[in-house]
């Protein structure tokens, strides 16, 4: 009888002991969130051209400044930004091969150098209409 038990009671003592190693593993906390807010650049990836990357830079108002850069052909990208807030910097392009090409489209499709933002919600759509 004592063997027949200790038969049926192993392997459930060493799952319930994998299971509970397995899950303190898997049982992590996510890491807080630095920022507060996020700008969602948008653009058609259609009319990016030769392959470059696209640079969105941008200074709050204390001057810390935070950046991001992603391939023109995905056609978005995300910049997470610390507070809510008005925000100044620049969009621009970049290749590895060439000197960047400094340019900010705005709604009317003109280029210009500054990109003025005001950061108000958790979450910012900007549509550029061409990229640089």
């Amino acid at each position: 009888m004592r063997s027949l038990l200790v038969l049926l009671c192993s392997p459930l003592v060493v799952a319930a002991l994998a299971w509970t190693v397995f899950a303190a593993c898997i049982d992590a906390p996510p890491e807080p969130r630095l920022s507060l807010a996020r700008l969602v650049v948008a653009w058609d990836p259609l009319a990016c051209g030769d392959p470059h990357r696209l640079v969105v830079e941008l200074r709050d108002e204390a001057g810390a400044v935070v950046s991001a850069s992603t391939p023109c052909s995905l056609g978005t990208l995300a910049v997470d930004v610390a507070h809510f807030g008005s925000y100044r910097g620049r969009l621009y392009a970049w290749a590895l091969d060439q000197p960047a090409r400094p340019g900010a489209p705005t709604d009317e499709v003109t280029i210009e150098v500054t990109i003025e933002l005001t950061v108000d919600q958790p979450i910012v759509h900007w549509d550029v209409m061409v990229p640089p």
